[in-house]
This record gives structure tokens, sequence and C-alpha cells, in this order.
């Protein structure tokens, strides 16, 4: 150990009285304060501003300290690229040109001691430019309340990880050359070539995971970000391990007499060694993780956790069915493979290993679809075949409609790339969708993950009397909300079933989650009230809408559970609204239906500064309730007395569109046009929503931001209420206590002044003064 101490001593010594270390230095830290201040900026300028700004950097991680970070260490080993080689270029590549190695292979001294020495010295420079590096570290310090020190450090750790491979390599490859150049320029070429290694191949099945493996961007991201695992530390000491043999292997061949097979097999033995390590490494059984970041926020949350921790007794089969003709194939295309599964599937593999992943590649379109129209007389094999060939494909590894129909129904998901997880004799799919983001979130994936483990909430539309129902397109209906395959926060893509179902035919059944009665248009004939008299004295639960010039269909339900409609046509005259368009204020009963919801509002006040929550109701009447068989009754929506009022007079639809003038007989007051019961009756927890508008949850009240209007979120979450909070799945985050800066953006021209300059030009000072004293000695 001695002997490796001395010769890392002095190498440090070359290296520190080399006028080339300092100025490295130097620009290393003006170039990673410049990473530093150019994300801090970017961060602080949204904070200050904050609005839409600031929601958009909470949504990146929720976390001031990782939010600045993630971007700016990943900048830092960019920066290494450069600095490294010329720093390694020289270790053994100048003792070779000055004829001093002989001296070294005539000392005492084991060539292993020699390599060890020349890497613990460069191991000790690393640790030096980490000191730059927290000088930026120190800055974020004072400038975020409560900054993450534990993510900073393992950060730094992850680093350290890097920049050691970097030096084995360096090392290495100075051992191949006596040219310094030479040796600076192929250590450069050799981590370009890792960092790029895992684009390589990946269409080839025998090497895109050998190559995908190698690739050290992918290791090096999550451990700079603070989320270590065993495989990738593993990989790192297998690279630098397998780097230092190499070293001693040359170095010790030099002097030897032998053979190029048996120099060859050296080589071969520690690349056999490193594979087989890094094989049994890889394998998610023996994987180990550590998020060290406060908030966890590399990691799924811990409901989603508890929900993988429950599929226990077997394997998850997880199906990835990717569509040729589908406009997201080339998210899917056989060289993604690796990057897909590392992104959207690990972190649910870190916590249940034995989810099996299988891709099965199809083609297949609607008949109407737009590829018909622009290949005019061909089949749908010809337009297949022709599609495989833009992407370098052959067809014949695309299964045809009727082959994959036998496995799952593509017709159903609209012939689009999707995921079928299947526990045993449960399937759930999860679904991409058609906004920018594409993939998959934690909600979508809990999602489907939870129906695996419970019986998924089964909403149920009647359609007897001309209902509003959850399939169709039309505009009054509400497909958009209910079923859309396409739509993230579509019900359905959050675990919900839905169906239809004829009084005529069938009872209800009082296993679903709720019966929606969406504004009948003829009379609900008095058999079918019987029923559903039945299903209410049995407990089931409903969600009721009607329109004001309907209210005699919805009655006879109304009648049962104490609720009217009173007389007359809400109006609220605005200058850019039809006059029966009502905005009603969602009460703090109606906020804390589901704690998402809650959430939602709470970020809204933060990030847009709304303090009033409203919901379009496009011609509503006055609900009336009186609580009667142990109901508990909470009004969910009311109207504001000043600017609204209920017109009692008839009214023509093109008056409305006029801003329409308060009548003497017109009624004034706060109105509620939204309620909630609920009851305890036969065991059961008996929920049951109403409105006085059918409207508020199709797609025109929907949209539009003056005023803001709730009507889709507020229509969302009133169906987890049924599902009493289970469905959709609770991936709600604590809040982060680092989530403000100290410093303004006014304040960062004095970081500059310490980063850019004084403290670069303190270094060099030092530098400056260690050369000249090393001159005259």
């Amino acid at each position: 150990m001695k002997r490796i101490l001395y010769i890392a001593r002095n190498e440090l010594y070359s290296l520190y009285y080399s006028p080339i270390a300092w100025i490295l230095m130097v620009l290393f830290l003006i170039l990673t304060s410049s990473d530093y201040m150019g994300v801090t900026t970017f961060f602080l300028g949204c904070f200050e501003r904050g609005g839409p700004d600031l929601m958009m950097m909470q949504d990146l991680t929720n976390n001031m300290t990782t939010n600045p970070m993630i971007g700016y260490f990943n900048g830092v080993i960019r920066n290494l690229y450069m600095f490294f080689p010329l720093i390694s270029m020289g270790l053994i590549s100048r003792e070779t040109s000055s004829g001093t190695i002989k001296l070294l292979y005539s000392s005492p001294l084991r060539i292993t001691e020699i390599v060890l020495g020349k890497f613990v010295a460069m191991i000790c420079f690393t640790l030096t430019l980490l000191i730059l590096l927290s000088f930026t570290l120190v800055a974020l310090s004072f400038g975020v309340y409560h900054p993450d020190f534990n993510q900073l450090f393992f950060s730094l750790l992850g680093l350290f990880f890097v920049l050691s491979t970097y030096a084995a390599i360096g090392l290495f490859i100075s051992s191949l050359t006596s040219y310094q150049i030479v040796a600076a320029i192929v250590t450069l070429g050799i981590f370009a070539f890792l960092g790029k290694i895992g684009d390589l191949w990946q269409d080839i099945d025998v090497l895109q995971s050998i190559t995908y493996y190698m690739n050290i961007s992918a290791k090096s991201s999550n451990l700079v970000q603070g989320l270590m695992n065993f495989r990738d530390i593993a990989y790192f000491l297998i690279l630098i391990s397998g780097f230092l043999l190499f070293t001693v292997i040359r170095i010790k061949s030099g002097t030897e007499s032998i053979s190029k097979v048996k120099k060859f097999s050296r080589y071969l033995a520690v690349i056999v060694v490193a594979f087989v390590i890094g094989y049994i490494t890889n394998k998610p059984e023996v994987n180990a993780y550590y998020d060290s970041t406060r908030d966890k926020i590399h990691t799924i949350t811990p409901p989603t956790q508890a929900m993988l921790a429950k599929l226990n007794d077997g394997p998850v089969e997880l199906t990835i069915y990717c569509n040729l003709l589908d406009g997201g194939f080339g998210r899917f295309t056989p060289n993604q493979k690796n990057g897909l599964v590392t992104f959207l599937w690990e972190p649910y593999i870190r916590f249940k290993p034995n989810i099996h992943i299988n891709w099965v590649y199809y083609y297949g379109i609607d008949t109407g679809d737009w590829h018909y129209k622009i290949n005019p007389g061909k089949t749908l094999k010809e337009i297949a075949e022709r599609e495989a060939k833009s992407y370098g494909l052959n067809v014949k590894r695309f299964l045809t409609p009727e082959e994959v129909s036998k496995q799952v129904d593509i017709k159903k998901e609209e012939f689009r790339c999707f995921y079928q997880l299947v526990y045993k004799d449960k399937k759930a799919i999860v679904r991409n969708f058609d906004d920018n983001d594409y993939f998959p979130k934690e909600d979508e994936i809990a999602a489907t993950i939870n129906r695996l483990i419970a019986v998924p909430p089964k909403v149920v539309f009647l359609n007897d009397e001309i209902e509003r129902g959850p399939f169709s397109e039309r505009t009054r209906d509400y497909r958009m909300m209910a079923s859309q395959v396409g739509f993230r926060y579509s019900l359905l893509n959050q675990g919900y079933d839905f169906d239809t179902l004829s009084l005529a035919t069938h009872t209800i059944p009082l296993d679903i989650a709720a019966l929606v009665i969406a504004d009948p248009r003829t009379a609900i004939r008095p058999e079918y009230v019987a029923k559903i008299n039945d299903y209410i004295n049995a407990g089931g639960n409903m969600f009721l809408t009607s329109e004001p010039d309907r209210t005699e269909m919805i009655k006879p339900v109304f009648d049962k559970l104490g609720l009217s409609l009173r007389k007359g046509l809400l109006l609220q005259p605005n200058e850019k609204f039809s006059s029966d368009c009502v905005f009603g204020h969602i009460t703090d009963t109606a906020v804390h239906i589901a704690p998402q919801f809650a959430r939602l509002i709470s970020d809204d006040l933060k990030y847009y500064g709304d303090s009033v929550f409203r919901v379009a109701l496009g011609g509503a009447s006055v609900m009336e309730y009186q609580a009667k068989d142990g109901f508990h009754i909470d009004p969910l929506l009311y109207t504001e007395p000043v600017v609204s009022w209920n017109r009692l007079a008839p009214i023509s639809s093109d008056s409305l569109n006029l801003k329409v003038k308060k009548l003497p007989t017109d009624e004034e007051g706060r109105f509620v046009m939204a309620v909630k019961m609920h009851r305890q009756i036969n065991g059961r927890d008996q929920r049951i929503i109403a409105t006085s508008d059918a409207d508020y949850l199709t797609g025109p009240l929907q949209q539009g931001y003056s005023p803001k209007r709730y009507n889709f979120n507020y229509g969302f979450w009133c169906f987890s209420y049924f599902s009493y909070g289970q469905f959709p799945a609770n991936t709600l985050r604590p809040e982060s206590i680092d989530d403000k800066f100290k410093i303004k953006v006014e304040d960062l021209p004095y970081q500059e002044m310490m980063l850019y300059y004084i403290i670069p030009a303190l270094i060099a000072i030092l530098g400056s003064i260690i050369l000249i004293r090393r001159k005259r000695k």
C-alpha cells in the first residue's frame, strides 16, 4: 500500500506542478458555473414570474434542489468529455516516451502497484474537481429554502463513479501509445463511443441488450440524479476494474516474450468475467435501489407500491402490442425496445421483478383509415409492406389482423400501440394517448394495476328514455369523459368500466359503482320507476342530471330522494355567453370530494391566483332538497346572487343570446344547482349526486379560461365518489418543502461575480504561487 501511495504522490506532484492542470481547473470551474447559472436563472425566473411558469417548473419534479441539478450534472459530464483526456493522456505515455518506464520495470515495484498508484492519483484529482463543483452547490444551498443535502451528496457520489471510470479508461489508453496527443484523441473517442453505444445495433435482437447495457450515458444519468442502484454502480465498478486489468495486462505483456494468442487470451478472460458479472447484476431480481431525494421523486408512490405488493402470487405478463400503421409506431420500433422499457416500466419492475415483457408487432387499420386514401388500390398487406420498408423492417415480423385478434381485441383498442397486463386470469389494458406526453404516466399505470387486484368500478347508463350515454360521439353525450380511448383523463383510462342498461329486460344490479340517469327525454315508465326505487332502497349509488325543460321526466326519481327542480331558468347575463350560461361556484364540500381534486384546486390557487372556482352550466334550474329517509345532503354548486337570478317568466331561445335584463318577477338569492347525498342502508354507504343541468359535462362548456371553469375536473372527480376513492388511483406526493428560492434574479450577479471571477482568480493565484515556488526550487 505504501508503494501505491508513493506512486500516487509522485504523480500528483507532477500533475499539480503542471500549468495545464491549473488551467483546466479554472476552465472547468467557469464552464460548470456557467451551466449552473443557466439553469438557476431559468428556474428562478419561472419562480418570480409565477403562474403557469411556476406550474411548469413544479411539474418537472416538484423539488427545487433536484430541478436545477438534473440538467446541471448532465452538463458537467459533457464538460468532462473534454477535460479528462487532457489530464490522463500522459499518465503512462509520458513514461514511455521519456524512457522512465524502463526504470519502473527494473524497480522493486510491481506493475499492479504502478497502475493502482497512477489510478489513485487520478482519483485524487477527481476529488479536486468535485470540490470545485461544490462551489456551485454551496451557491444553490444559499439560494433555496431547505435544500436536499442528501440528494446533493449522492449526486456527487454518482458523479465520482463516472469520473473514476473516465480515469481508468484514460489510464489504459495512455498505456497503448507513447504519443500523448494520440492518447487524448483515442480517449475522447472511447468516451464518445460509450456514450453512444446504447443507440447502436438496437435493431439486432442478439446485440441490443448488450449494447444498451454498455451505454455509459444512461447509467450515469440515474446516479447523478440521486437514484442509486446496484446495477449501475456494478456497471461502473466493472468498467473501472476491467480497464485497470487491461492496463496491467498491457504493461506486463511489454515486459514478457509471449505469443499474441496468450496476450489476447488474457484480455478475453477479463472481458468474459466482466460480461458474466454484468449479466448477473443486470437481472431485476438482484438489483437494489436507493432514492436519495427527500421526496422520492424517482420512485413510484407508496399506494402504487402497495398495489404491486399484492401481486405476490405469480408473475405479471406484460405484452406490448405495436401497430406498424399507428402514428406512434416510431416510438416502438425494435431499436427503441430497451429505452422504452427503462423509461416506462423499470420503476414498476423495481418493485415487481417478475414482470415478464413480450413484444407483439402487428399491422391493422380501420376500413376508413387515411392509409387507404393515400394508397388507392392497394391491399392492407401492400400498405403494411410499404410502411415497413420506410422503417427498414421486414413485414414478415408483423402479425396480420386475423392473427393478432386471436390474442387481443385490436379493434376495441382502435388499432393503436398499447400494453396488456395479465395476472393469473385477469387482464387489463394500459394505453398511449393523443397528447404531447403520449405515454401513460403513473396515474394510468396504477389504475390498470389496480384493476388486477380489485373489482373495477362499473358505471351503467340507463338508455330506455333516450338518455345521454357513454359511447356516442354526439355533442350532448359523455364519451370524452367516460370512454374515449385516446384521452388520458377519460374514466376508462383511469380504471372504470362502462355499460348501458335497458330496464325493459333487466333489473339494476347492485354490484355496479353507480347508475347514471342523464337527462331522460321521455317520461320514465311506472314499471321502470319501480325498479329504480328498488335499487335506491337497496342502497345503490346514482348520478342524476336533468334539463329545465324536462324536469317532469326526472321528477319521479327526484321525489323518491327528496329533491325537486323549481320552476324557472337560472340566468347570468354576460357579454361573452348566452344569458342561460350560469357559473356555479364550487363549494368546499365539492372541493374535497377527492384529495386529488383538492390538490388541483390548491395548485391553481398557487399558480393562477384563483380564489373562486366555477363550473359553467348551460341552462340550469334551482335545485331544492329536503333530507328524508336518512339521507344527509350537501350542496356542491351554487349561484352568485349579485349577477344571477331565477327567471320565472317564459323566455325565448333567441332572447337568451342577448343580455337579458332582470324582471320584477325574477327570484333573487343564492341558489343550489347540484347536491351530493349519502346514507347508511343495508350495510352499504349509499352515495348519490344530482345536478340540475346535463350539459356541463359536454365539450363546449368545458373549454375556456375567461372565466376559468372546472367542468371536466369537477365531473371527473365526482365519479371517484362512487368508487369510494379507490379509483382513480391516488398517486399524490407530499408537498415539497424546498419549493422556494431565498434569492431573486437581481441577486444572481453577485453569484456570477464569485463563480466567474473571484474564485477562479483565487485558484489561478494559488496555482501561480505553487508553480513559481516549484520553478525557484
